[in-house]
């Protein structure tokens, strides 16, 4: 069984804690506040602002200095920016048309299974039978979840939610491998200074497509349809501070914790507590097929950290 320091897992399950709280505030957000593409469009910009202002301020307090600096670390920011910014845009359109148990299923498989191969192949950790077969079994929990997928008639078909599935799944999983590459790397900034540089390349990023259509499109209309400014700004902002504490914890046990840990630790804790909290706030029933598709996963996990 898996052995290491009781503070480590006590950090990796506030992390958990966090994912999950933080896919059912994007639920929220999409639920209430997504009226076009603007409003898509609006949700990264606005975390990566915000995002600059409290890593800037927990690396101070943390580190006793100014955000520090390294171009490797400038360089894995600006691509983690990138593949973040598509992966809140995506997130979005996973949950419109389908439930949070599908959507926390694809992105934390994905953030596991990528990673164990990136694991095993460039890292040089264990691999053994148990993995493997944990592997198997969450393979199998995948199609299962999207059997009968929970799109409206007028909206996307199938096909398009199954693609988007896929590109959740392999997104967060390489969110995943560039986070655990940069922090076992010796010239990575400190995991705040990191978050930081990444959320001012999100912004850049994120603005300069929200500015463009902004200058095309009237991005809220007068009407008595118009999304309460307010309270999606407060929404957002405490999206912002739940995803980035647990991001946070989990670059700080990356550093200790083998990959084939700390990922499906983190994806058995997600997919189960998101669950939960959805169907008690949401109200959100599972069908058969979602159930045993989660059961699987579950099952798979444990396998994983045999």
């Amino acid at each position: 069984m898996v052995k290491g320091n009781p503070m480590e897992y006590f950090i990796l399950l506030l992390a958990v804690l966090c994912i999950a709280v933080q896919f059912n505030i994007n639920k929220l957000y999409q639920k209430q506040y997504i009226k076009g593409l603007g409003d898509i469009l609006f949700f990264p910009f606005l975390c990566g602002t915000v995002n600059i202002v409290f890593f800037t301020l927990l690396g101070i307090a943390l580190y006793g200095q100014l955000p520090s600096f390294s171009i490797f670390s400038m360089g894995m920011s600006v691509l983690l920016a990138i593949v973040s910014t598509l992966s809140a845009l995506v997130g979005i359109l996973v949950l419109k048309y389908g439930s949070l148990s599908v959507y926390s299923i694809f992105m934390m498989l994905g953030g596991m299974i990528l990673p164990y191969f990136y694991g095993v192949l460039l890292l040089g950790e264990a691999l053994s039978a148990t993995r493997i077969a944990g592997f198997l079994i969450l393979i199998c929990a995948l199609p299962l979840s999207v059997l009968k997928p929970k799109g409206d008639k007028g909206g996307v078909s199938s096909k398009y939610y199954y693609i988007l599935c896929i590109l959740i799944f392999c997104i967060n999983g390489t969110i995943s491998i560039i986070s655990k590459t940069h922090s076992i790397n010796t010239m990575a900034v400190p995991a705040a200074n990191f978050i930081a540089l990444t959320s001012v390349c999100q912004t850049i990023i994120s603005g300069a497509v929200y500015g463009i259509y902004a200058k095309r499109h009237v991005i809220m209309k007068q009407t008595n349809d118009k999304p309460n400014k307010t309270r999606m700004v407060i929404t957002v902002l405490f999206f912002i501070v739940i995803s980035g504490i647990g991001y946070l914890l989990q670059l700080i046990a990356a550093k200790t914790v083998p990959a084939v840990v700390l990922f499906p630790f983190i994806t058995g804790g997600g997919i189960v507590l998101s669950t939960l909290i959805a169907r008690i706030f949401f109200k959100e029933k599972l069908a058969p097929l979602a159930l045993c598709g989660i059961a699987i996963a579950l099952v798979g996990t444990v396998v994983f950290l045999i």
